[in-house]
This record gives C-alpha cells, structure tokens and sequence, in this order.
C-alpha cells in the first residue's frame, strides 16, 4: 500500500496533522473515543473522497493507559476511510510496538515516534545525547515498517538542535523507510524570523525526498505565523489543533489555518495547488462548535474564524454595508449574517431585529425600545439582549399602556437611583393599589412639556421660579410641593390640590414614554404599601403588590442597588427651597440644608429663602 500521506507532500498538497485528540489533552482536555471517531470523520469529509490524502488524525498516545490505547484503536478501526489514523509514541521498542497494535490493520494507519533532537531534550527524555537517541530511532522505524505500518518521527526541541545533525538523522530516517519527519518546536518559543530560517536551513540541507513537517506552539501566539512561515519554505504537512488545544497555549489551531490556507493561498504562496480536493470551509464552524461542546474550551466573541461574534452586525454603518466592514463574506463558511442587539444599537439595527421576530413598532416605541435596550444592557452588564427578552419588553409596554387606558393602577420601574413608582389615571386607583384610604395626597405626573406648560400657568410662583421648579423636576428628578392660584387651575389637575399646593413629580425612564403617552395627566406615588420600604426592583414589587395591580416587569436591575424613593421639597417665590422630605438624591449631600444650598448654586443665582427642614 502507498504512503498517501508521503505522497501527498511530495506532490506539493497540504496535510493536516491533527492533534486535538492527542496533544490537546496536554491542554488539561479530553476527548471520548466516540467522539474522537467522530471528529476524525467530520474533519476527513472537510475533504470528500480525500480525507486520508489530506488529514493524519493523531488519535491517541496508546502507552497512557489501556482506556487511550483502546481510544486510539477505536480511531483507527472505525475512521480509517476518513482520515490516515496515527497513534503517538516515545522511541522505545515497547512503546512502538504498543503503539503499531492500536493502529495494525487500520488503512493507512501511522505511528509517530518522538525523539529528542537537542542535548538538552535528550538529556532530560533519555539521558543520553541527541546524535545517539536519532540514531536509536532507525531500527525503532524499521520495526514499524515490518508490522505493515507507516512509520514518521518527530524531532523534539528542534530549535535547539543543531541543523547539520537533524539534516544528517532526517536523511538517515527517510531511508530507513520514514514517512514524515516532524520539525517540534517544543517550547513554543520560536519568533518567526528564527522559524523560516529553522525550516529553509533544513530544506537545503535535504534532498527534495524529505517529507518536513511542522509542529509549532502558540505560546508567543506565533503558532500561526510560524507554521505559515514554514509552509512559505516548502513545508507540506503541518500539525495543527481545533481551537488550537494542545499543552500550555497550545498550538496553531486548525481552523484558523485550513480557513487562511484555502481562501488567501494566492497572497500566502503565490497560487500553489495544495489540494486534491478544495476543504468545504461551511463544516468548519460546526466541528469548531462540537469540539467545544467535548472539550469544554469556549468559542468567544473574538475567536478567529469560528467565534461566536463571526457573521453578526450591531451598530448602524456596518449593518447599511457589512462588506466595508469585515476580511471576507462569512456565508463561505455558512454562516448568515446575524444582526445582535446590543447597547450599540440604532434604529436600523432595531427595526431588523424586530422584523426577525415579527414585531412591528411606532415611532414612539421604537424609541423606547432603543432607550430600554442601551439601559439593559449597562444595567446587565451584558452587552447583547437576547430578542425574547426585546418581545417582552414591547409586550410589557403595550400591557401597561392597556392597563392605564382602563383606570388600572400599574407600577413602572424609574431611572436610577429612584425606587419604582405606581401610577393610574386618578388618585382613588392609586390609593387602591397602595391599600390606603382613597384620599389621601398623591403626586400628579408630568413628565409632558405641555402638560406643564399649561399646568405652571397657574402655580403662584414668578417666571424664574416656575423654570427653577421644571428643572429641578426633570433633571433632579425630585418630587415638589409646589403652590397653586385657582385659576386658571386646569381642571385635571384640581382633584391634586391639598393647601393650595399641588404634589409634582416630573421624572420618567425614558423606555416607559409610550405608556404614559395619550394617558396623561397621571397620578402617581412611590411602589410601597403604608409603612412599608418602597419597591426597589419590579420583583420586589410583584411581591409587594395584588396579583390585579400590573407590574412593568421589564428592567432587570436587582434590589439592593442603593435606591431609594424620590426627595421632596416645598418650592416658593424667589426660588426658595424648603426639603421636606429625605430621599435618594440628598443623601449624598450629608444635610438637607447641604442638599438645597446645591440646588440653588447649580440651578439658580438667589439664596433660599427659609429653613430647610428634614
């Protein structure tokens, strides 16, 4: 039977040495035997009809134990029409023998002697030195050959070797009837300079009937570059690992070169055939994610080539021309363009993604929507919302609107560092909802500009004081006590009035607008019933509250996140202050009278007037 894989060198095609399997469980991972066969199929159809041509699957090191001896025989009985099955060994007679038995019979079936090529490794794996351990291997590869298997051998710590000595072994081994000889850069720690002219020193020392190989590490995260370095000096057969597992960082990981040898080899090497069957780059992806899932190394957003951010689109330009945006089309490896939702977002991007899940929204909610999605995700510390979490929110929202519409009392979540609140189209539903007599004083809500333009006309405060009091409730977010005229009192606003003064709270989180709009005017009080800590979460609400009472469900911030309800203060002419009640934003200010002092410094240029009071 022919060496395909000599073969396949030789005729300047590319072969995939693949350690997942075996080195990779130096990356503290392991593969069952099952899905070892399993993977070695998968990565042989990358190649049709050619996968024995074009992937030496490394199945197993058999002298670990009899469970990798049996893994590694798995492989090579039930995957040898895939692939070309090898198992791993040290260069003893034992340890070959062992390692030709998991592969006998296998078509095309190898085995892999490592032998250490530098004194330094030579000392430390067989005590004794480097020119007598290579030539040690010539009978072990002999040996081999006489079971009916193919034979390779590895050069351990090649970088470290001198050149003349492995030219001399590789030649010597070759005619013992080696296959391969792997070029190992141990330690992992070759720069690329010093790797193309480890490969181009030994190319010229050799005939062209030297198979070279190349097994280099990641621990520089060089591995690529080098073995991209040595396929440039002529090197045909090159190790690699998926998602680059193998001992310590690993080496250059399979997918990340098949994917650049295939679509960049005219720019890599100038056009060279490397294939007798082009790799069908759409099965990369999917091995990627299976060897994963067994292996337990994550795909990350950032993982070249198969990582999970490949194909997605999440802000406005690159989703209007994605082609301007990324290296190459990733539907060559069949993955279709994903648009995520993420605190990046625009209105595009949110109109794509409802779109993919059928929804269909107003300008209004589309805004509430884009505000909702960026506080989420701050608030999450996830960047991306996942699109149920998007259908429940615009399901939420249209819910609460209904709610309100009907005279029902619902409780919204407020901006930070505000408690929720709960709201209803008249003080007697508010007063239901909190369990508590139905006249009692509640705020009235508003947040709309001309809700409060037609309001303040009436307030018996001066033109300077009336433009205080509208920032201190919109951008202080507080409650006022602010005082009233009877006319031109709107009458929505009259049943609010206590002592010729009128409870406001202006503030409002910004994704719950469309509920409020078309229901206003609104009465509202903090998320609590009497005596009891206002609500500081829409959970802590829902078990606050009736089950009748209809929570806004949809801001995912946790209690105990330093909120409190609303300060309130009394508003009076000249801009005169008065705190009369202590809440969230005060606090940080040490006194009330701290507090009001930077109000007035921040907001006005008069000193308030009167004490403040807690």
């Amino acid at each position: 039977m022919p060496d395909l894989i000599r073969r396949s060198a030789l005729d300047g095609r590319i072969v995939l040495w693949e350690e997942s399997a075996r080195d990779g469980a130096q990356g503290k991972t392991l593969m069952s035997a099952g899905f070892r066969v399993r993977l070695a199929r998968q990565q042989g159809l990358v190649f049709g009809d050619d996968g024995p041509r074009h992937v030496v699957f490394a199945a197993g090191f058999p002298a670990v134990c009899q469970e990798e001896f049996d893994a590694t025989r798995e492989v090579a009985l039930r995957a040898a029409g895939a692939v070309s099955p090898a198992a791993v060994c040290r260069a003893t007679a034992a340890d070959v023998r062992q390692a030709c038995a998991a592969v006998r019979d296998a078509p095309n079936g190898r085995v892999m002697i490592v032998v250490p090529a530098s004194d330094e490794m030579a000392g430390a794996m067989v005590h004794r030195p480097a020119e007598a351990a290579l030539a040690d291997a010539v009978p072990l590869v002999r040996a081999a050959r006489a079971a009916g298997v193919f034979a390779d051998v590895c050069f351990a710590d090649a970088p470290r070797a001198d050149v003349d000595l492995m030219a001399a072994a590789a030649t010597t081994l070759t005619g013992a009837g080696a296959g391969v000889v792997v070029i190992a850069d141990t330690t992992g720690d070759l720069l690329t300079e010093r790797c193309s002219e480890l490969f181009t020193g030994l190319a010229e020392r050799v005939s062209a009937d030297i198979v070279l190989a190349s097994h280099l590490h990641n621990d520089l995260g060089l591995g690529l570059a080098n073995t991209l370095a040595a396929i440039r000096a002529g090197v045909r057969v090159v190790s690699s690992s998926w998602l680059g597992v193998a001992e310590r960082s690993g080496l250059v990981a399979t997918e990340q070169l098949l994917f650049l040898l295939a679509r960049r080899a005219t720019e890599l090497l100038g056009g060279a055939d490397l294939w007798y069957t082009a790799p069908d780059l759409t099965r990369i992806p999917v091995i990627a994610r299976q060897v994963s899932a067994e292996t337990g190394v994550p795909l990350t957003v950032t993982t070249p080539i198969v990582g999970t951010g490949v194909g997605t689109l999440s802000t406005g330009t690159p989703f209007v021309r994605p082609a301007t945006f990324q290296p190459y089309d990733p539907a060559v490896l069949g993955i279709e363009p994903t648009v995520v939702l993420t605190h990046l977002a625009s209105a595009r991007v949110l109109r794509a993604v409802c779109e993919r899940i059928g929804l269909v929204l107003d300008r209004a909610e589309t805004t509430a929507a884009l505000a909702w999605v960026k506080s989420e995700a701050y608030s999450r510390n996830e960047a991306v919302i996942p699109d149920e979490d998007l259908a429940e929110f615009v399901t939420g929202l249209r819910g609460a609107a209904a709610a309100l519409r009907a005279g029902e009392a619902v409780v919204l979540p407020n901006p930070f560092p505000l408690t929720s609140v709960v709201a209803a189209t008249s003080p007697e539903a508010v007063n239901k909802a909190k369990q508590r007599p139905a006249g009692q004083a509640v705020a009235l809500w508003l947040v709309d500009d001309d809700l409060w333009a037609e309001f303040a006309r009436a307030l018996d405060l001066d033109g300077p004081t009336r433009r205080f009091a509208r920032d201190l409730l919109v951008r202080e977010r507080l409650t006022l006590l602010v005082p009233v005229l009877p006319e031109p009192l709107p009458a929505w606003a009259r049943e609010a009035v206590r002592d010729d003064h009128v409870l406001v709270f202006g503030a409002c989180w910004p994704p719950v607008l469309p509920v409020l709009a078309g229901v206003a005017p609104l009465h509202v009080s903090s998320a609590n019933r009497t005596g009891s800590t206002p609500a500081a979460s829409q959970a802590e609400a829902r078990a606050a509250f009736a089950a009748e009472v209809h929570v806004l469900d949809v801001a995912r911030y946790a209690p105990g996140e330093g909120r409190a309800a609303t300060t309130t203060l009394r508003v009076g002419r000249g801009r005169a202050l008065t705190h009369t009640r202590r809440g969230a934003q005060d606090r940080a200010h040490g006194t009330p009278d701290a507090y009001v002092a930077h109000l007035v410094r921040t907001y006005g240029d008069s000193e308030p007037s009167g004490e403040a009071s807690s």
